[in-house]
């Protein structure tokens, strides 16, 4: 506060103390105004969870806000408030479920940021991990006279790149489904049993799930053959429906179990069979496979069909075809014994009915086929034929044929 003095000299003009004078100080005290600002302190975020979650599982975290849980916070995933599908979904109470397009292995970010201002953050990296593999069971079966046997492992949890292990040795391994895993295996003569291991890569697994199982030698086997194992639909009108068959047959000693047969590709379709099927030796399946093409380009499918088999557990058979714009073929047969030389003919057109022709080809066509590709669906065409001699002279007309194109 600042402080100002100053002195006003007052002067009577009575006549009484005329005389006199009279000194008044006055002290003025100004206050200064003036406003303090308080910067206010970003709040402490820390996020508390753990730093990896399974497929299939939910991970809880909670957000400290100066050491305290409870006050609001906006929850994020890789950047995104709320997360979203290909990464995970997060609750407003914390709760991770992981989104089923990460790759096991890979990291996401769970963040937190206050909802009151200033807004202060903090952020987890979490890692996204395969679940354990589960073993229940399974089976050894000799599968041809001496040492070549089938082993057959069945449970859950089992990946495309899980891991077979025999005796603590990586086998090769035939991902037949989440509940089965294969390999062709070698063993001694006289060996009674064995010990398979089942790893899952980015599982954080500190060691193999594993289990004894009983060897059966000379024991019935199951075998499956698919033919043909590639179908060819050529080229098919744009419209029209091309069918063909692929059949399963049951070849071993033992009763096949097919688990299904998956198709992809535009325009291929199946019918005749449901699945999962059970085939006894010598019984056989057959697929129906159409190919209804929707536009004019090469296309191309495959047919997985997954089984117990001995041998290829898994087979594809590929599919091609062609889609065609709708055509009309025409032909005839050439005049016997013509007076003279013929050197091609001429392939007129009308349009519904119409008696106004039009000429096809540009110049005589000297094959007793043609083929019209510009026609257009829904409506019917009236065709003739004429020949021309070597004087360029044509002949009558031939008789007329008419087509509909469906």
């Amino acid at each position: 506060m600042r402080r100002f003095s100053s002195q006003i000299t007052r002067q009577s003009l009575s006549t009484c103390d005329r005389g006199n004078r009279h000194t008044v100080s006055l002290v003025l005290f100004l206050a200064a105004s003036s406003s303090v600002l308080q910067a206010q302190t970003p709040a402490q975020v820390s996020i508390v969870g753990p730093s990896a979650v399974r497929f299939g599982s939910d991970a809880q975290y909670t957000a400290l806000v100066n050491g305290v849980s409870g006050p609001a916070v906006v929850w994020s995933v890789d950047g995104f408030a709320g997360g979203k599908v290909s990464y995970g979904k997060i609750s407003s109470s914390g709760m991770y479920t992981p989104g089923n397009e990460i790759y096991a292995g890979h990291s996401v970010m769970i963040g937190a940021a206050t909802v009151s201002t200033p807004v202060s953050s903090a952020s987890l990296s979490v890692k996204v991990l395969n679940q354990l593999p589960i073993l229940t069971g399974g089976s050894v079966t000799q599968t041809a006279p001496g040492t070549s046997f089938l082993l057959d492992v069945r449970g859950s949890n089992f990946v495309a790149a899980s891991q077979l292990l025999l005796a603590g040795t990586d086998v090769a391994t035939v991902f037949v489904s989440p509940t089965e895993l294969q390999s062709t295996i070698s063993l001694p003569a006289g060996t009674a049993t064995v010990n398979v291991g089942v790893l899952n890569p980015n599982a954080a697994q500190k060691s193999p799930v594993s289990r004894t199982l009983l060897v059966q030698p000379n024991a019935p086997v199951s075998t499956l053959t698919v033919s043909p194992t590639s179908v060819a639909f050529g080229n098919v009108t744009i419209g029209t429906v091309s069918t063909q068959s692929v059949t399963l047959v049951s070849v071993g000693t033992a009763p096949v179990i097919v688990n299904s047969a998956t198709l992809s590709g535009t325009g291929f379709t199946m019918s005749g069979a449901t699945f999962p099927v059970t085939l006894n030796p010598g019984l056989a399946v057959t697929i129906d496979m159409q190919f209804d093409p929707t536009a004019a380009v090469p296309a191309t499918g495959d047919l997985s069909v997954r089984s117990n088999s001995s041998t290829n557990a898994v087979v594809v058979v590929s599919l091609t075809g062609t889609g065609v714009p709708d055509q009309v073929t025409l032909s005839w047969e050439a005049p016997a014994n013509p007076v003279v030389s013929i050197v091609g003919y001429n392939s007129y057109r009308s349009t519904g009915g119409g008696s106004t022709y039009q000429l096809l080809n540009s110049s005589p066509n000297p094959q007793t086929t043609y083929v019209d590709s510009t026609v257009q669906t829904g409506v019917t065409y009236d065709y003739v034929v004429t020949s021309v001699d070597s004087s360029g002279l044509e002949s009558a007309p031939s008789n007329k044929v008419a087509a509909t194109i469906p």
